[in-house]
């Protein structure tokens, strides 16, 4: 999982800067995902962003770096997954959504959080999530590292 920080920070920058209405972190979920979504607050036909921190590494960058002094590099991955409810058009609704998410993050800088990359959305089986009871989504990778100095 990725760092307190990056988690807040990215949240914030999607929530303040997006037309996404529906966040839900995925993170840790152990509840069924109808009711994930009722404790959300999320109605059945709207159409949600799940976000899952998946966190990388911490590792040292300067010499003699210890628990108090020196730099650390922590890198992971954020996956954005856009759902929205089956339909005919379910599938250009979550490329519009999610192409309007990459422009938004690609290259971005986010504080001291710098996003290397941001994976086009990939629908298929097993790299995005799995539903029962009729919902569709897509998954982006975000890539970030973040510099932190103690």
């Amino acid at each position: 999982m990725s760092s307190s920080y990056v988690r807040t920070q990215m949240t914030t920058f999607i929530t303040t800067n997006s037309s996404e209405a529906n966040i839900v972190d995925l993170t840790a979920q152990y509840s069924t995902q109808q009711n994930m979504l009722d404790d959300a607050g999320i109605g059945r036909n709207d159409p949600w962003l799940g976000l899952q921190f998946i966190g990388s590494s911490e590792e040292p960058i300067t010499l003699n770096s210890n628990n108090t002094t020196g730099k650390y590099r922590e890198v992971g991955s954020v996956f954005l997954h856009v759902v929205e409810r089956v339909k005919t058009t379910v599938a250009d609704d979550i490329l519009t959504r999610a192409e309007d998410l990459r422009t938004l993050l690609r290259g971005q800088r986010i504080n001291d959080i710098i996003i290397e990359s941001v994976s086009p959305p990939n629908f298929e089986s097993g790299a995005t999530l799995q539903f029962e009871g009729g919902y569709q989504s897509a998954s982006i990778i975000v890539s970030y590292e973040r510099d932190l100095n103690l």
